[in-house]
């Protein structure tokens, strides 16, 4: 499970069932083969964050979220992973394997950024930006969340059919992430699949050394509350190892302790 640990810290996490076509093209997409279309691939973008825009959550409790990653070749060897955020910029992220907390995160948004360190075990204070940067591939909300004031940048890459549906393809490139390929199902807008390059920012080298899932697919879609959020993903490892991923989602009463609070124990 060391593969998911770093996948699901270092990249953002990648998926299953649409990425197994064969018909899916995957050529390097270029700045000179996208051209200018900005404007549809902004329009398709902003249409799904509208729908996955937890901002409409309740102000008054604390939003809740329960994943488990589960290795498809080991399903009895699973990471859970619990994420907490409450307003105005309240967040704690914890995961973890085998009874002990691997990774942990809490910040009262202000003053107070804190990391548990696995192999100390104990915390540790970081610079806001520090704090921010390692977390951002843990955010339910996924890469797209704010991507304008990521740096981003993105392009409408045609329209592909697979299995009848229309999807639009709209290729994103950022800075500290490689660049994706993004497919959204034309009739209901929600975002079906990812596939990453080799590249990052739009470099004309491949990058090397760099941790890199081959895909990521979103099977399902809740309602919850005025919004939608993820209720399974998939994503594939080095083109063998295939994780699935199940979200669950809840609201507990307001608890300040959960973000300015450095415990081990599990809840």
């Amino acid at each position: 499970m060391k593969k998911i640990m770093i996948a699901l810290v270092a990249t953002m996490w990648l998926g299953t069932v649409w990425a197994q076509q064969e018909e899916e093209p995957t050529a390097p997409m270029t700045f000179d083969t996208v051209g200018a279309d900005t404007t549809r691939a902004i329009a398709v973008i902003d249409r799904y964050i509208g729908m996955v825009d937890f901002s409409q959550r309740k102000t008054d409790s604390v939003f809740c979220v329960v994943s488990y990653a589960i290795d498809r070749s080991h399903p009895n060897d699973t990471i859970t992973i619990y994420r907490w955020y409450m307003s105005p910029l309240y967040n704690r992220i914890e995961i973890w394997q085998g009874g002990k907390l691997q990774d942990g995160f809490h910040s009262d948004g202000v003053k107070l950024f804190r990391k548990f360190h696995t192999g100390r075990r104990e915390w540790a204070t970081l610079t806001p930006e520090s704090y921010y940067r390692i977390t951002l591939p843990l955010d339910i909300r996924g890469a797209l969340y704010n991507w304008r004031k990521k740096g981003g940048e993105v392009f409408y890459a045609g329209e592909v059919t697979y299995q009848g549906k229309k999807l639009d393809r709209v290729f994103v490139t950022m800075p500290n992430t490689f660049d994706r390929y993004y497919y959204f199902e034309r009739e209901t807008g929600v975002l079906g699949l990812l596939v990453e390059d080799e590249h990052i920012f739009g470099d004309g080298k491949k990058a090397h050394n760099a941790v890199r899932v081959d895909w990521k697919a979103w099977h399902e879609f809740v309602p919850f509350g005025g919004f939608f959020m993820p209720k399974e993903e998939s994503y594939q490892v080095d083109n063998n190892q295939v994780v699935i991923l199940h979200h669950a989602y809840h609201y507990e009463a307001p608890n300040l302790k959960l973000f300015t609070e450095d415990y081990t124990q599990n809840r």
